[in-house]
């Protein structure tokens, strides 16, 4: 090759990045990013991490044929196309490049024990008071506490950075108060909620298949919270939503619209507290005591060294998260949930930490709760920033329409149902309504993100809602064309916007609030497609209040505890949207405390 330094593209998720990667006659020697075409955005942790890791493996092998970083395989690959582009750019031959370098596992798996109660290590290579297995909201939530109240703590992460599933949630968190609650209601005119109504919805919504007491475990929890994020920096937006499944207006939505934002802010507090993270580090197996206390000491993990033990004087937490992304783990409990359907979930969501906890006895329940999120991006089944905003409207007046421009559901009902009309509608995809009062009076859709979808084409706009048609048909939806009815998607939004006025939904019995909910009667107008995508799992461990998790006979297994999604029990069969953060952080808390000192926070009532 001509040995130099050569500016290389390579697609990643959304937005094409730029390389800067620097050749000799016959090695890849620096790959350096410069930036997102054609943002100039700065590069997301995720993106930083992929880069980074790609970059130091093709170096090594001398070869694009390495494991694309979990979680972002879009931007691994967006990296090897680069490196590509500059040795074609050098004159030199990319199939040299290509070799596949077979590696040797440092240790086997198969010597890890896979049942009963392993014997207990003589000596531990690392120990501390509490381990935390997980990497997202429960898990950060969990850290903090343990190490806040004095424990030396340790975060065990398998994926090569921390965050998981919550990095990616859409950023609404539900609180029935607030220290902000007060300002807001007053605002945007809305009455205050309660904790009763919170708790109430939250067991019907779950066809009261709900643990009550887990329910105003978060319920209760969430405004403290809440509250302790807003006094550490987090930022929301000037709304309060109603959504799907909601009769109080209580979901606040991240300024980002992301869950890293709370993310953030968790890590932070932990690495403050003295909480050491160790990512790259995957749980394989829990040790427990073969004797009468039978008491849960200490984990193995496999570190990308060699296999470890790890002590854990008071306690190990799993909060694992779910597993959506595990094809044959799901469709085990659904058969429909097969391949065929893409999942809003990061590829980490694969649920070993659930099944690692049964190995020594851990009880599992309602496994076969698994939700679809209605508004996914239908060519991917990615839960993006846009597909946000159908969750977070249905108050504020957005209406959903099938393939001919009609409703097809009540866009107020939750999940469960919204996805199932959906699938049962005139065809695929479906399409959410609205238009720029509702996006700027809502208040829970920045201009950015408005601007931003329609650059990506994620958001289509037009000035009538006979050019938002045309627009519509003019796309491809999966390689299919659709043919919208102008005069039935103008029918369909003239019509809803008299149910509006009149405070009526005849048609499908959609609450509707005067001086809350809009009309679209003016331009401009958006729609935004949409199709269900697999997004959380119900079940999972069995847990009592204090978050202990329970062996098969229904008793506690000592020093072990769960909090978050790799739990059940908590939101019995269907999840209201925005109850997933407080359940995470509050029972990740709970799980902190109850670790160290056995105590409730004070937040919870004694009754």
């Amino acid at each position: 090759m001509k040995a130099g330094t050569y500016i290389a593209v390579g697609q990643g998720f959304s937005e094409k990045m730029e390389f800067e990667i620097t050749l000799s006659e016959d090695k890849i020697e620096k790959i350096t990013f410069l930036r997102l075409i054609p943002n100039n955005d700065n590069p997301s942790q995720m993106l930083q991490v992929a880069v980074e890791t790609l970059a130091k493996n093709i170096i090594a092998d001398q070869s694009i044929e390495v494991d694309a970083v979990s979680g972002a395989t879009a931007s691994s690959n967006g990296v090897k196309e680069a490196v590509l582009s500059a040795i074609v750019q050098a004159g030199g031959n990319p199939e040299e490049f290509k070799r596949v370098i077979k590696k040797m596992e440092k240790e086997k798996l198969e010597s890890i024990e896979k049942f009963g109660f392993p014997s207990i290590p003589n000596k531990w290579d690392l120990s501390y008071d509490v381990v935390v297995v997980g990497g997202g909201f429960a898990c950060l939530a969990a850290a903090h506490r343990a190490a806040q109240l004095g424990a030396n703590t340790v975060i065990i992460e398998k994926m090569p950075m921390i965050g998981g599933n919550s990095q990616i949630n859409g950023g609404v968190y539900a609180a029935y108060t607030s220290k902000i609650a007060g300002r807001l209601q007053e605002k945007l005119h809305l009455k205050p909620d309660t904790a009763k109504k919170h708790i109430e919805d939250t067991l019907v919504g779950g066809d009261f298949m709900g643990d009550i007491k887990l329910v105003k475990n978060f319920v209760y929890g969430s405004p403290f919270y809440l509250n302790m994020m807003l006094d550490n920096g987090l930022e929301v937006r000037e709304s309060l939503t109603r959504p799907g499944g909601h009769y109080g207006y209580r979901t606040y939505t991240l300024k980002h619209g992301v869950g890293s934002d709370i993310v953030k802010i968790q890590k932070k507090l932990a690495l403050e507290a003295g909480v050491k993270i160790m990512v790259n580090t995957k749980l394989v197996q829990i040790y427990r005591e073969n004797n009468e206390s039978a008491n849960v000491v200490g984990i193995k993990v496999q570190t990308p060294d060699k296999v470890k033990t790890i002590e854990a004087k008071k306690g190990v937490i799993i909060a694992t998260g779910g597993f959506s992304a595990n094809v044959a783990m799901r469709s085990k409990q659904v058969p429909y949930l097969t391949a065929d359907l893409p999942t809003t979930n990061h590829v980490g969501a694969t649920g070993e930490g659930l099944t690692i906890a049964q190995e020594i006895g851990a009880n599992t329940m309602q496994m076969s709760y698994i939700q679809l999120y209605p508004f996914a991006n239908p060519e991917n089944g990615v839960l993006d920033a846009y597909a946000v905003i159908p969750f977070s409207g249905p108050s504020s007046g957005i209406v959903y329409v099938d393939i001919n421009g009609m409703r097809y559901v009540n866009e107020g009902e939750r999940r469960d149902v919204c996805s199932k009309a959906a699938q049962d509608s005139a065809g695929f995809p479906t399409f959410s309504i609205f238009n720029q009062r509702i996006a700027t009076d809502g208040g829970f859709v920045s201009e950015k993100q408005l601007a931003d979808g329609i650059k990506v084409d994620r958001i289509f706009k037009a000035e009538t809602l006979s050019e938002l048609a045309s627009i519509i048909n003019s796309h491809a939806y999966k390689g299919n064309h659709i043919n919208m009815q102008a005069e039935k998607l103008i029918s369909t939004i003239k019509q809803h916007n008299e149910y509006v006025k009149n405070g009526l939904d005849p048609d499908f019995g959609k609450v509707i609030d005067k001086n809350v909910m809009m009309t679209i009667d003016q331009g401009p107008y958006y729609a935004i497609p949409q199709w269900p995508s697999v997004h959380h799992t119900m079940g999972g461990l069995t847990i009592n209040e204090k978050t202990e998790v329970q062996d098969v006979w229904g008793k506690i297994i000592p020093h072990l505890y769960a909090a978050g999604e790799v739990v059940g029990g908590v939101h019995g069969t269907n999840r209201l949207g925005s109850n997933a953060i407080p359940d995470c952080c509050v029972h990740g808390y709970i799980a902190g405390q109850v670790a160290v000192e056995g105590t409730m926070p004070d937040f919870i009532p004694n009754d």
